[in-house]
């Protein structure tokens, strides 16, 4: 309003000059009247009007009247919430405990129960901040937490996170960008054709960002009459745009775009037959030679190359890598002869191994390979978490174990700990006993501070995975570590808390619980 700023200018110039006087229409009028009518410095009159005009703003004005009818109440919901909550409220109201939240709500849905309602406001703001969470909360929070997100506009987008709910059509002329793709993603589960025909139909309108999302569809059931609108899309304005287009003709196993990388390609490596002694003690089967072009090929653009590689990375090899990674991997291993583990193997010291290897994790990442992802998983130090979750639960933990059981002063053992972040799944009994033993190691041998906060990140996350059963046997192998002499106690401390607190966790949901709140 006019008058606070008047009120604001006057503030910042001084009131030394005097007569400066405020007035206002009605109540608000009355009583500044009142006030300036009162023997006080013009310093203090200023601050009276102020605090009188800024409580108004705030509060004194009519409250608003509904102008549509109130929403219907939620339906009830006969899933009983559990008899106490407070595991749920120490996980939330303690940072060192938040990570267990997936697994607090995972034992919720197994039990058919849900969470107490004063918890569901809480949990809808972590929903729509932790796309990981997501789904396990709109699991248990019930009939009432469905209904209180669709009343909130940055919640109701959250409704798109849970099963059984239909297709709204009017989502795709109306909803946000977020809401248009998960529409467009549902059409083109149950239609593929009608889906691509209906992105065909706004895709020169919309904008870079929203084209790059909404392409993002056709991933799902990727098929061989998806190549002529992702063809096109190589000629897109947008850089992003044209990646993300290459990326899925490149799954395409008939596409040109596939068959054009590897003709280049081709004539980038070539592996070439190598004698020696050296090459033979490290179990290379040949030398593989990289020539890579001079200059650069605006063709490229529309195979999805960039030009301008990233701050720190030249550009012939960030060309190579981006190639390399649009190539299914396999290629090479067919082409060559050879294993994932043995073309490894050819460029460990090479001059390029850094965009070589960088580029087989893409290409892995993007087809999937399994093989690939065993191979750099075990031979690289660097090589990316992503990898891990192409491999299920019992690879992962097999490739760890043979890792963590070796001495513990090995490059091999210290790998297997910077692994443990990335096993996000319960760990199996034999894991978590390996594991155990691999920490005591450690108790042992070394001190926390070799490896600083990655040793405690490390083994925060091993209390948060390990069988919650081994409670008892954790209890007695970790009593020398946990006395105040110990470098140790203070991590063998909290893992022993995080411990017992899991174990608790599905005992306590077991016992009475209510129908309602």
């Amino acid at each position: 309003m006019e008058l606070w700023g008047d009120l604001v200018r006057t503030a910042l110039l001084g009131t030394e000059r005097g007569g400066k006087t405020w007035s206002s229409d009605g109540r608000l009028g009355e009583a500044l009247t009142a006030l300036q009518g009162q023997d006080a410095e013009p310093g203090a009159q200023l601050l009276r009007c102020a605090a009188v005009v800024g409580t108004y703003a705030q509060a004194g004005r009519a409250a608003m009247r509904r102008t549509t009818p109130p929403p219907q109440p939620a339906a009830p919901d006969s899933r009983p919430v559990p008899a106490s909550a407070g595991h749920l409220r120490l996980i939330l109201g303690d940072e060192r405990l938040r990570h267990l939240l997936g697994e607090w709500l995972g034992l919720l849905a197994q039990r058919g129960l849900r969470v107490p309602e004063t918890s569901i406001p809480t949990l809808l703001g972590m929903a729509v901040r932790d796309q990981g969470l997501r789904r396990a909360i709109m699991a248990v929070i019930g009939a009432k937490g469905h209904w209180l997100a669709a009343q909130n506009p940055e919640w109701a987008p959250l409704l798109d996170a849970s099963d059984g709910q239909g297709r709204d059509d009017a989502l795709w002329e109306t909803g946000s960008l977020e809401q248009r793709l998960a529409w467009l993603i549902q059409l083109r589960l149950e239609d593929p054709e009608s889906a691509r025909a209906r992105l065909a139909e706004v895709w020169k309108q919309e904008g870079a960002r929203e084209r790059r999302r909404l392409i993002e569809a056709l991933s799902q059931g990727l098929e061989s009459q998806d190549a002529e609108f992702l063809t096109a899309a190589l000629a897109d304005r947008s850089k992003e745009v044209r990646s993300y287009a290459a990326e899925l003709l490149a799954k395409l196993p008939d596409s040109t775009l596939q068959a054009r990388l590897r003709e280049l390609l081709g004539g980038w490596l070539t592996l070439a037959p190598k004698a020696g002694l050296i090459a033979k003690l490290k179990g290379r089967r040949g030398q593989l030679d990289v020539r890579l072009p001079e200059a650069w090929d605006k063709a490229w653009e529309r195979l999805g190359i960039s030009e301008k590689a990233p701050k720190g990375l030249g550009q012939k090899a960030w060309w190579l890598e981006q190639m390399l990674g649009l190539v299914d991997p396999r290629h090479w291993a067919e082409s060559w002869q050879s294993s994932p583990e043995e073309i490894i193997a050819l460029v460990e010291g090479h001059d390029w191994q850094k965009p070589l290897l960088a580029g087989w994790q893409r290409a892995t990442l993007r087809f999937s390979d399994t093989d690939w992802a065993r191979a750099l998983l075990r031979g690289i130090p660097a090589s990316s978490p992503q990898l891990w979750a192409l491999l299920g639960p019992p690879e992962q933990e097999d490739l760890v174990a043979t890792m963590i059981t070796m001495p513990c002063a090995s490059e091999l053992f210290q790998r297997g700990f910077d692994r443990l972040d990335s096993l996000e799944h319960a760990w199996s009994a034999a894991f978590s006993e390996a594991l155990l033993q691999a920490c005591l190691q450690r108790f042992r041998h070394q001190s926390p501070d070799r490896d600083g906060y990655g040793c405690y990140r490390a083994l925060r996350h091993a209390a948060a995975r390990l069988d919650p059963a081994l409670l008892q046997r954790a209890e007695q192998a970790f009593e020398p570590y946990i006395q105040d002499a110990s470098p140790w106690q203070k991590i063998a401390t909290e893992m022993l808390d995080v411990l017992r607190f899991r174990s608790d966790m599905p005992r306590a949901l077991d016992r009475v619980q209510v129908a309602s709140e």
